[in-house]
């Protein structure tokens, strides 16, 4: 369900999924209102609505008609965080696209600084929390580890020099994003599409940024449905980078080059 389609094209879209967010939203339109007023002016806002059973889609809606920059989509059930993403991606309509934590542990107040990081031609630039000049995260000491862990699994199966693989708190390249085929409904996604993305070699910048405590509410993750995920997800990143290695050595042999069986190999 979208509320209002504005006809004038914004530059950047900024997604926003939300689930049972009641009683953060008056401080997430806050935050939101303050990025309008500074750096992220004539900006959208797609606030995608996923299935929430509480007051949230009636404070979304309120919010949309004070404020001209924001829109409400929604979903009739609870259908997951990437499939929230892929209904903003589908409704965005500015060349840059952003996604942010609903619960504002990311400050929105720096997207602007995500923004500009893409004018060197980079595709993706990402907080994180992760990197070694980032403050230390503040919140559940599990979910930090979770997290943690396997952006570290991630970062060795790629091989690349980025830390932070699991935060929503990004901006991409609109045209590129479209072109990333990731199927994960769950907090999964934010993952796969930084997996796939670097596997097709689009490049990736990182700003340092501390992850903060959520101030309302109660975090939606819920971590043994995560473990699940993440771990289906590092097979799938494995396979593709086995798949892509034996391709790159195919591609070295000379053209009718015979593979000597190792039995006839002569001894080192």
């Amino acid at each position: 369900m979208e509320e209002k389609v504005p006809t004038s094209t914004p530059p950047v879209t900024v997604i926003v999924p939300c689930f049972n967010e009641d009683e953060g939203i008056p401080w997430l339109i806050a935050r939101l209102t303050a990025l309008q007023s500074d750096g992220g002016s004539g900006w959208e806002v797609l606030l995608v609505d996923d299935g929430s059973d509480d007051l949230t889609f009636a404070r979304l809606l309120a919010c949309s008609r004070r404020h001209p920059w924001v829109r409400v989509l929604r979903h009739p059930t609870n259908l997951g965080l990437g499939a929230a993403l892929r209904t903003g991606i589908a409704h965005a309509r500015g060349s840059v696209i952003c996604a942010i934590d609903s619960d504002c542990t990311y400050p929105p107040e720096r997207l602007p600084e995500l923004v500009r990081m893409l004018d060197d031609g980079s595709e993706i630039a990402t907080a994180s929390a992760w990197h070694p000049e980032s403050q230390a995260a503040e919140g559940s000491a599990f979910r930090i580890m979770l997290s943690r862990a396997v952006s570290g699994c991630y970062k060795l199966l790629i091989g690349q020099d980025v830390h932070t693989f699991t935060c929503l708190f990004r901006a991409y390249r609109a045209d590129a994003l479209r072109r990333i085929p990731f199927r994960s409904d769950g907090f999964a996604a934010v993952a796969e599409i930084m997996l796939r993305s670097m596997l097709d070699g689009y490049r990736v910048r990182e700003l340092p940024m501390q992850l903060e405590k959520r101030k309302y509410g109660e975090s939606k993750l819920k971590v043994g449905d995560a473990i699940a995920a993440h771990a289906g997800l590092l097979s799938m990143t494995a396979a593709l980078v086995g798949a892509r290695w034996l391709r790159g050595r195919f591609r070295r042999r000379p053209e009718g080059a015979a593979i000597t069986p190792s039995s006839e190999r002569p001894a080192a």
